[in-house]
């Protein structure tokens, strides 16, 4: 441990004596474990700040689809009494709903405005999870009697009214048959705070929600005449998820005799986040390989000044041998220096990655407004200093092994 010791003593002289030569050494390891630590803080705070914002909305959420996601299975259609069925029969559902979007026109004094309409079932309030600002959302007795009310957006409110205190008022929508419709509002939403809507814009929509019975007479669409490309799935525990969906296509299957067919797929939030974050990490994976090169070329620079230290200290080197220092002990020095040169580097590297990352992120931040925060592992730290103490080592062997075959007689003779 001693000799470990005056190995890494003789190391710090060597670089404190060369000063302006060791940071410029330095340089490109910095830079290249700076951009490597830059980019997996910055792609971890990304990844961190989307995959919260996708659980807050739709954790747990799976829909079972009549086909897969490039081909629709006519056979495969659902419909309300499926749906029914599958409430009635299948265990560990929190909710089971269909719905439809629609863009229907508003018919307002101010002029006609679009809107978004969502024809659901009174499910549809534990998925769409923003709060009410007034009033409620419509019932079950309501849904089954397609009774003609609906919940709109406080932004939705402004725009009809010019103010939310709206419950009991009545809005009319006009269908694509040109049939007009009036329901009378029985909930205000609160507007979408979500920070990865609000990014992409999606803060000035008018949304419309009616029950879906409601719909579907205004279109003379009966119960045996509805054609469900997918329902929309939530178990009561993420543990209870597979054995719901396994259930709902097994009966339905086995309802439109089409057992074995595979006519029924479903894609779960899971498996779409599993994509996604893969997608990420392979991003942020090979930018972090290109900003490494850089670590190469330091590594180059390393070998270089450690040569040129091998011919300042040629003397030096030839009384360590006369004295009958062993060629181990001469390797294993300039090996220390090295390693020490890239460690010193690597920790610096890492400091200005990080502060980096964090301002980066605080830009990101601002232009997207999502709250992104630079997140990076204490392992990937750890890594990094391993990794350029080992980029060191390997460029210092050539040095280090130039050094040590040096002839004791000869080296004495350099001035």
């Amino acid at each position: 441990m001693g000799q470990f010791f005056e190995y890494l003593k003789i190391s710090l002289k060597s670089i404190l004596d060369n000063k302006m030569r060791s940071v410029l050494t330095m340089f490109g390891i910095i830079v290249g474990i700076a951009s490597v630590i830059m980019v997996v803080a910055l792609g971890n705070g990304i990844k961190g700040t989307i995959t919260g914002e996708m659980n807050s909305m739709f954790s747990t959420q799976t829909y079972i689809k009549a086909g897969t996601a490039m081909e629709y299975y006519p056979e495969a259609a659902m419909n309300r009494d499926d749906l029914e069925m599958l409430r009635e029969k299948v265990e560990h559902i929190s909710v089971l709903d269909m719905e439809v979007g629609d863009y229907l026109e508003i018919m307002n004094r101010g002029g006609d405005m679009t809107a978004h309409v969502t024809a659901c079932t009174p499910e549809y309030v534990k998925v769409d999870k923003e709060e009410f600002s007034s009033g409620r959302f419509f019932s079950r007795d309501e849904y089954e009697d397609a009774k003609k009310v609906c919940v709109i957006n406080e932004y939705a409110a402004k725009k009809i009214f010019g103010h939310t205190a709206v419950v009991g008022q009545f809005v009319s929508l006009r269908y694509e048959d040109g049939k007009e419709e009036d329901y009378r509002v029985v909930g205000v939403r609160e507007n979408k705070e979500n920070a990865l809507l609000s990014a992409l814009g999606d803060t000035g929509t008018i949304e419309v929600k009616i029950p879906y019975t409601t719909y579907a007479d205004a279109l003379g669409i009966s119960a045996a005449d509805d054609d469900f490309y997918s329902l929309l799935l939530i178990p009561d525990s993420p543990n209870n998820a597979k054995s719901a969906i396994q259930s709902c296509i097994k009966l339905l299957e086995g309802r439109k005799n089409l057992r074995g067919q595979k006519k029924y797929t479903y894609t779960s939030f899971d498996s779409a986040m599993d994509q996604f974050n893969m997608i990420i990490n392979g991003v942020t994976i090979f930018i972090s390989f290109v900003a490494a090169i850089s670590l190469v070329v330091g590594g180059v620079g390393v070998m270089n000044i450690m040569l040129v230290s091998v011919t300042e200290r040629t003397r030096e080197i030839g009384i360590r041998k006369a004295l009958g220092a062993k060629i181990s002990s001469i390797m294993i020095q300039f090996l220390a220096e090295a390693a020490v040169l890239t460690v010193i580097g690597g920790s610096l590297g890492i400091l200005i990655g990080y502060l980096g990352a964090e301002l980066l992120c605080f830009i990101a931040s601002k232009v997207v407004k999502m709250h992104i925060v630079a997140t990076i592992s204490p392992a990937i730290v750890i890594g990094v200093v391993l990794f350029s103490a080992v980029i060191g080592m390997f460029f210092g062997i050539y040095p280090a092994k130039k050094a040590a075959k040096l002839s004791p007689i000869e080296a004495l003779r350099q001035e």
